[in-house]
């Protein structure tokens, strides 16, 4: 389902100023605070439209994993199960 979501929102990129390179580094800098948000922000900062669909697909995979994995964003805490 996410990929099909994905794909529409490649679609849609075109008609919508939204960048998912900085949807990218929002959610791992939110959901991951040990990542290095800084060298994030750098990579991506003037990403072109190839690296905004890696940056696209890249969201997709972190999320699914963290969906397998358990790991709640936005609570405040990892409630992964070890």
């Amino acid at each position: 389902m996410r990929t099909w979501t994905i794909l529409v929102g490649l679609l849609l990129a075109g008609c919508d100023d939204t960048n998912p390179c900085d949807e990218y580094v929002s959610y791992i800098c939110d959901c991951h605070p040990d990542d290095d948000c800084e060298s994030l922000s750098n990579t991506y900062e003037s990403a072109d439209a190839e690296l905004q669909d890696e940056c696209a697909l890249a969201l997709d995979d972190q999320q699914d994993n963290d969906d397998e994995s358990g790991h709640e964003c936005g609570s405040g805490s990892d409630t992964a199960t070890p």
